[in-house]
């Protein structure tokens, strides 16, 4: 095989990828496990419990049967996994963590007993629904229905002698307790009542009377349309998302200006989710499979292509080897720009941007005197550049930036002119649909890894490919990626045979590997990997897709492949943090390793996917329409 070095832009998308289906996973298998109970049908009840609750909420979670969730994940093994995870006890040495925890002590010695999971499995008798409100102060509010006899044995109930009791002008009795919160700066209430058959914990006295209002029918007079219900983004997502075991709406518009949320909860750039105002997931479980349904709302309109062929992304499919971890598969009809970014990822590492500088260089401001130095007599000549004026430093800084700004600017130039000459060379074929694959493998040696990487493109016209076109694209490529800036040279281009069949190669000089295509029925294939491009035109299938199709059009797919887990993740990474780990035990226990690996991607993620370890593949399929956006993510287990 021939290696291609990881960048670290590589390894950024691997880790950004990877850390949100970890906490994805043990998202969907701390719920999944825990729940076994038949889907519930949609109708004018689905969200009744969210009308007790205020509006201005962050975030909204409804239980379709919370004690028997907390008793079942009490004795699940992935409790038990979890809990003795590299990653749960580096959360607790961080300062999130840390925060949490003294927050919740405070409300636990205000409350006089521990408010833990087996007194809030006592507080409902299936259904239960909690709203935060203040992510920083953990203002929270949990409603959950409950009979005489659960209201007897429940521990806030049992332990009321330790709160101040207040009457309502309408005869409802609640209890508070003051909570001298975050080492006294702040005055807060853990508080609760039993209303109309309903159990109501809030950590602030005046969301517990807004609640005790709304429940009592006295929202409308005293404060208009106080419910979460009449918020605009969860009446709409309402609509659309039938509730199953759990179902969790987000104001994603506030959290987005959250300070807490941006500081310690949010694990990628929040221009990511600049573009999303409220969201709504409901988790479901199937024979096999977990299946998580996600409906968005967005600022702007998606103009999405033309939804994929079912047909087409099962034939994509069936051609992509069994030992490929991720593939994604996405609509490009009509869209060159996707098309060619594809391409360009799959054949080199890393993207071009245009170089940024704020000075530019004035000519006319450098006198010939400056470039001019004095001889042994005294006179200025020329011969020799000797001495150095006291703006020496400014200029030359000057000249620098420009001139990696022109170098830049020249390689962002031969990008968009790859693209252009990739569209003459494809547009004749109508391309429909392409998928980006990746097979990252640890190798022996100084590059400790390879990144094989291909693009699939279904052409509707095979036939009217320009290949003469194509490959002179590729080979601009290659001259702007490769070469210095602005240069030219013409690669040799050889036809190779055998295995997948005829297939064309690219050699890249000095490099010692090549990048090549072939066309393969209705589907063309680029790869900077000979092996894995070998291995796709002779179309070795993998597995069957397992799951259906849905209804709606679909204009985005991706499969993660967790049964590759251990040559695409575990064994680079085990590498790439090797020094650190054995650096870490030598310094604390001397000689030997001492230990497993506490670093964030052969500690941390490693041990979060053995948590997830009953997971075989996660499907993720993506939909737009107008300004909303579907996900489904279907977990399917081994």
């Amino acid at each position: 095989m021939f290696p291609t070095v990881i960048t670290k832009e590589d390894f950024r998308q691997i880790a950004k990828r990877l850390l949100l289906t970890a906490v994805l996973l043990l998202a969907l298998i701390a719920i999944g496990l825990i729940v076994n109970a038949v889907s519930a049908q949609r109708g004018e009840k689905n969200f009744e419990m969210a009308a007790d609750f205020p509006r201005g909420a962050l975030v909204y979670a409804q239980f379709k049967d919370l004690p028997a969730l907390l008793k079942q994940w009490n004795e699940s093994q992935v409790k038990d996994r979890f809990l003795g995870s590299v990653n749960r006890q580096q959360f607790w040495t961080r300062h999130l963590a840390n925060k949490l925890f003294a927050r919740w002590e405070e409300f636990n010695t205000a409350a006089g007993f521990p408010i833990d999971l087996s007194a809030f499995g006592s507080v409902a008798d299936n259904r239960a629904a909690v709203a935060v409100y203040d992510i920083g102060k953990l203002d929270l509010v949990l409603i959950a229905p409950m009979s005489e006899t659960t209201l007897a044995a429940c521990r806030f109930f049992q332990g009321k002698d330790n709160f101040e009791a207040a009457e309502l002008p309408d005869g409802t009795t609640y209890y508070l307790h003051d909570v001298e919160a975050d080492r006294g700066r702040q005055k807060q209430h853990i508080a609760f009542a039993s209303v109309k058959g309903r159990f109501v914990l809030a950590t602030s006295e005046k969301l517990l009377l807004r609640a005790i209002a709304n429940i009592n029918g006295e929202g409308k007079s005293k404060r208009p349309k106080d419910r979460l219900t009449d918020e605009p983004s969860f009446q709409m997502l309402a609509k659309t998302v039938t509730p199953h075991f759990v179902t969790v709406w987000v104001e994603q518009s506030k959290l987005n200006d959250d300070w807490y949320f941006k500081h310690y909860w949010l694990m990628s750039d929040i221009a990511e989710l600049k573009n999303i105002r409220a969201g709504m997931f409901d988790l479901e479980m199937q024979q096999g499979s977990w299946v998580e349904r996600r409906e968005f709302l967005l600022n702007g309109k998606a103009n999405p292509s033309a939804a994929l062929p079912k047909q087409t992304v099962q034939r994509i499919e069936q051609i992509i080897p069994a030992d490929v971890p991720f593939v994604q598969v996405r609509a490009v009809g009509g869209n060159p720009g996707a098309t060619a970014e594809l391409i360009s990822g799959a054949l080199f590492d890393g993207n071009v941007e245009a170089g940024k500088t704020d000075k530019t260089v004035n000519w006319q401001d450098y006198y010939g005197s400056e470039f001019e130095v004095p001889s042994r007599d005294g006179e200025f000549d020329g011969d020799r550049y000797s001495y150095l004026s006291h703006d020496f430093d400014s200029k030359i800084d000057e000249i620098e930036e420009s001139a990696k700004a022109d170098a830049s600017a020249m390689r962002l130039a031969a990008e968009r002119k790859f693209a252009r000459t990739l569209q003459s060379a494809l547009q004749p074929a109508r391309p429909l649909a392409a998928a980006k694959l990746a097979r990252p493998l640890a190798i022996e040696g100084p590059l400790f890894a390879e990144f094989a990487r291909a693009t699939v493109i279904t052409l509707q016209d095979p036939l009217a490919l320009n290949r003469a076109t194509l490959e002179q694209a590729i080979g601009e490529l290659a001259a702007g990626r490769l070469m210095i800036a602005g240069a030219s040279t013409r690669f040799d281009w050889n036809t190779r045979t055998g295995g997948g069949g005829q297939r064309r190669e690219m050699e890249l000089p000095v490099l010692g590997r090549a990048v090549g295509y072939g066309v393969r029925g209705s589907e063309l294939v680029i790869s900077n990997n000979r092996e894995l491009l070998s291995a796709l035109m002779a179309g070795r299938p993998g597995d069957a897709a397992r799951t259906a199709w849905p209804s709606p059009p679909v204009h985005e797919l991706t499969v993660i492949r967790f049964s590759q887990r251990q040559q695409a993740f575990d064994q680079i990474f085990a590498q790439l943090e090797a020094p650190l780990v054995q650096a870490y035990w030598q310094q604390r226990q001397g000689e030997g390793s001492g230990g497993p690996s506490l670093e964030f991607f052969s500690g941390e993620i490693a041990s979060l996917l053995d948590v997830a370890s009953p997971v075989d593949e996660i499907r993720i399929q993506r939909s737009y329409a107008a300004a909303r956006l579907r996900e489904e993510v279907t977990v399917i287990l081994k």
